[in-house]
C-alpha cells in the first residue's frame, strides 16, 4: 500500500473531495499525508482590494495558503490521519510552473502516491483556463489520484 501521500490542497470543494478520498487512503494504510498548498501571488492580482492590505501580493497570497493548509490539516486530523505534514509552495509563473513544483516536490520527498482534484472542465472552458490536473499528470512519473468534481461543484 502507499507509505506517503501527497495532496494538493486549494480550499476549494474539490480539492476537499480528493482530501477526504486521501484521508481515507491514509488511515487504512497508516499512511504520511503530506498536504501542499501551490500559492500563486498572480491570482491576488485581479482580485478585490482587501488583498492589499498585506504587503504584497506574494504574502496575501502565502497568508491565504496557510489558512488552506490549516484547514486542510485540521480535517485530516477530525478524519483520523496521525502522521499529517503541510509544505507551502510559492510558484511566480503560471499553472504550468504549479503543476511542476507539486511534481518536483512530491519526487523529493518520497511520495508514493499524488493526489488533486479535478473540476472537470470540457470544450472552451479547459482550452481557456487548462487543466492543473492534466499538466500534472504530464509531468509526474508517480501514481495519480485524480478525483472529480462532484456536478454540484462544478464551475
Amino acid at each position: 500500500m502507499y507509505k506517503h501521500l501527497v495532496v494538493a490542497v486549494d480550499g476549494s470543494a474539490t480539492s476537499l473531495n480528493a482530501l477526504q478520498h486521501a484521508c481515507e487512503l491514509a488511515v487504512t494504510g497508516k499512511s504520511k499525508l503530506t498536504l501542499v498548498h501551490v500559492a500563486n501571488p498572480a491570482e491576488y492580482m485581479a482580485l478585490a482590494p482587501e488583498f492589499l492590505q498585506h504587503e504584497s501580493y506574494e504574502a496575501a497570497a502565502v497568508a491565504q495558503g496557510n489558512e488552506v493548509l490549516e484547514f486542510a490539516e485540521k480535517t485530516a486530523r477530525d478524519t483520523g490521519v496521525t502522521d499529517i505534514h503541510t509544505y507551502l509552495l510559492v510558484a511566480l509563473k503560471g499553472a504550468r510552473e504549479m503543476a511542476q513544483e507539486l511534481v518536483d516536490y512530491a519526487d523529493n520527498n518520497g511520495a508514493d502516491l499524488l493526489v488533486l482534484g479535478t473540476h472537470g472542465r470540457s470544450g472552451l472552458m479547459h482550452l481557456l483556463m487548462g487543466s492543473f490536473a492534466e499538466t500534472v499528470m504530464r509531468q509526474s512519473h508517480l501514481p495519480l489520484l485524480v478525483i472529480r468534481s462532484q456536478p454540484e461543484e462544478q464551475e
